[in-house]
């Protein structure tokens, strides 16, 4: 029987979405294989010992190192299979700006955006208002700010670069949220969102009442060719691999790349199992799906 290690925890603002993915994965497998959970409470490099008799690591893990290459890479140095995109993907994908660039360099639509690292910047930022504060590298929607002029921007730029020292700034747009998964280079049914809240925050992620969904998405046959083209541009530029999930906004006829998130939730309340199910796949088949594309 093979045997996978399940990590998560960590050390970043996502940790509790992390706990409840990593801790539903180990409950579906336990039949199927022979599981270690792992939670990791603090440096991932003490983990050697422990994965050393491993067929495979399943990577539970969401923002931080978990997700921004570094473990990738350290289990690529020990030849340590693992599910999830490599180190490179993971650390691009993990880089809103530079995704905003790939995507741009290949003709998907972007909103206007800037990058603020420092006080010093706020008073450059040539966008118009409102906008939308979010740390460049975090997920999760944790650290995300409405700003409807400027006295609310100075205010929450202050706050959010005392949480992380690069910030995107991004011109807000009233659209409808789609998220388009992808497992195995294959697009899976396209998702709306529904937040019962004003944005599409973490509560609305996680809560769950938090929000509504309908799968697959009723949009136009166009749009939703456009929306899964651009999709994969983006999966395959950024070179991922197994699954990933790359969230939009639609506007009319318009569409824009958010973000995409190359280690997405699987938690009960998640939009890729949530996808996976329409077509026939159980939150368990998925799992093994994952681990059996590793």
């Amino acid at each position: 029987m093979k045997k996978v290690a399940v990590l998560f925890g960590g050390d970043s603002s996502e940790k509790e979405v992390s706990i409840y993915t990593g801790l539903a994965v180990v409950e579906a497998i336990k039949d199927e294989y022979k599981v270690e959970a792992i939670s990791i409470e603090g440096d991932y490099l003490s983990l050697h010992n422990k994965l050393l008799d491993v067929d495979i690591v399943f990577i539970a893990l969401h923002g931080g190192f978990g997700e921004d290459g570094r473990l990738q890479k350290y289990l690529d140095k020990h030849n340590i299979k693992y599910t999830g995109s490599g180190s490179v993907a993971s650390q691009t994908a993990m880089d809103k700006n530079k995704t905003k660039l790939i995507a741009k360099a290949h003709k998907i639509p972007v909103l206007n955006w800037t990058i603020i690292k420092n006080l010093s910047e706020i008073d450059k930022i040539g966008l118009k208002f409102p906008l939308i504060i979010k740390p460049n590298d975090g997920g999760s929607t944790i650290g995300l700010y409405f700003c409807k002029d400027i006295n609310d921007f100075k205010i929450n730029i202050k706050k959010s670069l005392k949480d992380s020292n690069v910030q995107m700034v991004e011109e807000y747009v009233k659209a409808r949220e789609i998220s388009v998964p992808i497992l195995d280079g294959q697009v899976l049914p396209i998702i709306e969102i529904f937040p019962k809240g004003f944005l599409y925050d973490y509560d609305s992620k996680y809560k769950s009442d938090g929000s509504n969904y309908q799968i697959p998405a009723k949009i136009k046959d166009s749009l939703s060719r456009k929306l899964a083209n651009d999709a994969l541009t983006i999966y395959q530029n950024i070179n991922c691999r197994h699954y990933a999930r790359i969230d939009f906004l639609v506007a009319g006829d318009k569409h824009y790349f958010l973000e995409i998130n190359t280690l997405p939730g699987l938690t009960s309340t998640s939009l890729l199992p949530k996808s996976a199910f329409k077509i026939g796949l159980s939150y368990r088949d998925l799992v093994v799906k994952i681990i059996e594309l590793s």
